[in-house]
């Protein structure tokens, strides 16, 4: 399935609740940082970064989706919060400066991009800095009839890439309750969702 950036323009324009994603894991994963600078990859419409600014992380969220950034943008202004958010390609896209939590949430591209994306997340870490990626678990691909192969990077490639951080934790969690809008393309196939949650520190 081609998910360029034409596809996400195209899907936040027609209802960014269709591409919206619940969140289970941010909140508990990272209840024990202090707060400091956070980096959302693949921000999408804001929701995470603009939970994280609410618990005082000063946030920077990058899409590669226009349209996304702008529902962002707005989304934080209606809510009075302090977040930035700027339009960039996270294969390509350069951090500006390290972050003390880099975030990425269901947000990785397809095949070698999704490994690049990897990359640039942990070139973002501080020292001390703490990266989540929470994605789409392999097995998923047999459930949704619209990906293919590759679309989706084994947990398991991911703690390779990273292998020079610290592995927190990395495990693959089943959640009952990820899809309850019918509405939904997701939910005609089920209401479940396996999920991979890595967690990983740079020291």
């Amino acid at each position: 399935m081609e998910m360029d950036q034409t596809f996400w323009d195209g899907s936040f324009k027609e209802g960014p609740e269709g591409v919206h994603v619940l969140d289970f894991v941010i909140g508990d994963e990272i209840e024990h940082l202090e707060p400091g600078r956070a980096l959302d990859l693949g921000c999408g419409a804001g929701s995470n970064a603009i939970m994280l600014a609410g618990q005082g992380w000063t946030v920077t969220g990058v899409d590669w989706s226009e349209e996304a950034v702008r529902l962002a943008t707005e989304a934080a202004a209606a809510k009075g919060i302090d977040a930035r958010f700027m339009v960039g390609d996270v294969t390509t896209w350069e951090p500006p400066e390290q972050y003390d939590l880099v975030i990425s949430t269901y947000a990785l591209p397809a095949g070698d991009d999704a490994r690049t994306a990897i990359r640039t997340a942990r070139s973002a870490l501080a020292e001390g800095g703490t990266l989540l990626v929470v994605e789409w678990d392999v097995s998923m691909r047999e459930v949704w009839e619209f990906f293919e192969e590759g679309d989706f990077l084994p947990l398991q490639e991911m703690t390779e890439i990273l292998s020079d951080l610290t592995i927190e934790k990395a495990e693959v969690r089943r959640i009952s309750e990820m899809f309850s809008d019918p509405e939904d393309m997701r939910y005609e196939f089920g209401r479940e969702a396996n999920i991979a949650v890595m967690r990983a520190r740079k020291v």
